[in-house]
């Protein structure tokens, strides 16, 4: 077995070092005393001018092993993302302190960053270590950069299952070995040579097995061969990337937050769309990270495109818009980007106006009153604003903003790149209405899918939750048949099948055995606005026993106030469709219905 383990490590070292891989395999370094050294070394060549030529003495260099023994991960990663992307350490030198350079975040491969691979690293037991089962232990595979390790490695042979590297490296957190020059570690790989999954560092009672993921390749296609994973995610430039520039710290959890592979690929595919000088969308499910997505590949557009003046995040609600605020801020906070809200359309323009390359998250209605009313053609103002070379990001692109809006918006900043994101574009099936020559899909709108990320990857990668589908009653839609009569799900007599089997035959699925007070809540989702209120009005007149169908006497006997029920709007948020006028009576109705109830 231990034979066979080694055969694993050896070839992946050999994978790591072979070719354009850019790691240099130090078979010399074992201890941490090694490792300090090493680092030293590195410290001392990288930063010769501000050492004016002078090594660093005993002392000072005890300074810089202070600084770099980390309370937590979360503490190693703050200092890692530095001060616009450096990280320093200091020493006092005289009176004077010397600020020495130990990470950069772009400088990668071709640069002065260091990458060394080590292996069978002795973490011993410290004597004041009061965990009786502690003992010396071996780490089978770490990878540094300028001498820290940042990505630490676990394998087993073929026989054991990956999730015994976790349980592995949980123990090691647990008995104190991530400490000292390994505590800046970010990132954690476990394979058993077919299985490989990685995740980010965090203290043992945060670990938890369903934060591990594997890779996927472009097409959204599983890499769980070791070797390959070596090859797609831990070559360089690849593995310095992931622990600087696609790790996220979440300063309200205080946790690392390393991105998904599809994530990474949606990011990668809006920077080289821009630099093209394309627009596009991304087509990632529900409830699969869009908005962590969406704000790395803001931050990404303003420091990997030096023309990009702004990245503005357009979204459609003022909810959303101190939510979404809140969210980018807790991310930004140890980042390179400033994230701004805005207040009103007054300070909406004045941050447009501004030099600043920053992010503004404001909403639609700001930005279209801003363009259609406040912003006086042939002032400097307009003049500042409609040259602005800036980039949308979009969030709920196939709703948020109208074909009619994105015209007017797109016509006015002529300088403009457009990216959606959506679980559900819109394409020639569920287009928008025809409206003169306006585009009706999201291809239309914005441009060509960049990635795509459907829910049925999602469940497959357990990233969303899954779901059971049954189909009922004889018709079923045949989707490749665009030409098939769907009236049939808008009559009446259908419609109360649905209601019926909601209400009198649905006892298990929402928990009526779990008595008064226990049962379940549900949502019976539809195509339309207009289809809603058909429902609500219909459910209203089965509550009131004016329709073909009654409440048994089990359900009422279960629950006499079955069933309640209210209605939700998605309101437009183009101020000029009508639609959202003709709502607001049945809007009324239903509040009125609510506050009744």
């Amino acid at each position: 077995m231990a034979e066979l383990e080694k055969t694993i490590e050896d070839k992946l070292i050999e994978q790591l070092t072979e070719g354009k891989s850019q790691w240099t395999y130090r078979p010399d370094l074992h201890t941490e005393e090694d490792l300090w050294a090493n680092l030293r070394s590195i410290l001392e060549r990288g930063n010769k001018a501000v050492l004016d030529g002078n090594p660093l003495s005993d002392k000072e260099f005890e300074q810089v092993k202070n600084q770099l023994s980390f309370a937590t991960f979360y503490d190693a990663a703050k200092w890692i993302a530095g001060e616009n992307g450096i990280a320093h350490v200091y020493v006092q030198r005289d009176t004077e302190t010397v600020q020495l350079t130990a990470l950069k975040r772009d400088d990668i491969a071709g640069g002065s960053s260091v990458y060394e691979v080590i292996n069978q690293y002795r973490a011993l037991k410290d004597d004041e270590e009061e965990d009786v089962h502690s003992q010396n232990r071996r780490f089978d595979v770490s990878l540094l950069i300028n001498g820290i390790p940042l990505i630490h490695i676990e394998l087993k042979n073929r026989q054991q299952s990956y999730l015994d590297g976790f349980r592995q490296i949980r123990k090691y957190i647990r008995e104190g070995k991530f400490t000292g020059i390994f505590s800046a570690v970010q990132m954690f790989v476990v394979s058993n040579a077919v299985d490989t999954k990685y995740f980010a560092a965090a203290e043992e009672e945060e670990l938890n097995e369903k934060f591990l993921s594997g890779w996927e390749d472009f097409a959204n296609n599983p890499v769980t061969d070791y070797l390959k994973f070596a090859e797609n995610v831990l070559k360089i430039p690849e593995a310095h990337q992931m622990v600087m520039k696609y790790a996220v710290l979440d300063q309200e959890a205080r946790r690392i937050l390393l991105l998904r592979p599809y994530q990474i690929h949606a990011i990668e595919a809006v920077r080289t769309a821009s630099r093209q000088g394309k627009s596009g969308y991304i087509w990632h499910t529900t409830g699969s990270g869009k908005t962590m997505t969406s704000y790395k590949a803001a931050r990404n557009l303003l420091i990997d495109i030096p023309s990009i003046e702004k990245t503005i995040f357009l979204i459609d609600r003022k909810d959303l818009d101190t939510q979404t605020t809140q969210a980018f801020q807790s991310y930004a906070n140890n980042d390179v980007v400033d994230v701004d809200e805005t207040d009103n359309v007054g300070d909406l323009i004045n941050k447009l106006k501004n030099q600043n390359q920053q992010v503004i998250v404001t909403t639609i209605q700001k930005l279209s009153i801003a363009v259609k009313k406040r912003i006086q053609e042939g002032t400097p103002t307009y003049n500042r604003i409609k040259e602005l070379r800036v980039a949308f990001i979009v969030d709920e692109c196939h709703r948020a903003v109208t074909p009619r809006t994105q015209r007017l918006l797109s016509q006015f900043f002529v300088n403009s790149l457009w990216y959606g994101f959506t679980g559900t574009p819109r394409f020639d099936v569920n287009a928008y209405p025809a409206e003169g020559d306006l585009p009706r899909t999201t291809d239309e709108l914005y441009g060509e899918c960049l990635h795509k990320y459907t829910v049925k990857e999602a469940i497959r990668d357990e990233a969303v939750l899954g779901f059971q589908t049954e189909h009922l009653g004889a018709h079923k839609l045949n989707n490749n048949d665009s030409n098939e009569d769907l009236s049939v799900y808008e009559t009446e007599t259908h419609m109360l099948q649905v209601l019926d089997t909601i209400i009198n035959k649905s006892q298990e699925k929402l928990g009526f055995k779990n008595g008064r007070g226990k049962t379940y809540e549900a949502i019976l989702t539809v195509n339309s606005i207009k289809r809603a209120q058909a429902y609500y009005d219909l459910l209203k007149r089965v509550v009131n026993g004016e329709t073909s169908v009654t409440i048994s006497e089990e359900t009422r006997r279960v629950l006499p106030d079955f069933p309640k029920f209210a209605i939700t709007y998605s309101v437009s948020s183009d101020e000029d469709n009508e639609s959202a006028d003709l709502n607001v009576p049945k809007m009324q109705e239903s509040l009125d219905d609510y506050n009744a109830m």
